[in-house]
């Protein structure tokens, strides 16, 4: 058993020795944000970036499809109001009634 301690022991100092503890010491917490800080601020850079530009390309998109669509549909679909339709509608009915004395 004592000989596996050592060997657990020998291997630990190894460890340590290849994994020194980091430095410790007053600026140690205000150090570690600050590589926190730097490494977040480079993933949302790219985040915001993207974000920026698919503001940009709907704005624009939006600004193309106000001027072009009233330049392209100047005249109206209809020019009758549903007045307009039921008194032509009204007015062949009555006509069919006089000629043919029925409706059909």
């Amino acid at each position: 058993m004592d000989r596996m301690n050592d060997k657990l022991d020998a291997l630990f100092g190894e460890y340590r020795s290849a994994c020194p503890d980091p430095d410790s010491g007053a600026d140690f917490m205000p150090r570690l944000w600050q590589k926190i800080e730097s490494r977040r601020v480079e993933n949302t850079s790219w985040f915001r970036r993207m974000a920026q530009v698919c503001v940009m390309a709907t704005i624009t998109l939006t600004l193309l499809i106000m001027v072009l669509i009233p330049r392209i549909q100047r005249e109206p679909v209809y020019s009758a109001t549903y007045v307009d339709v039921l008194d032509a509608a009204q007015s062949v009915d009555s006509v069919d009634v006089l000629v043919g004395g029925d409706i059909q």
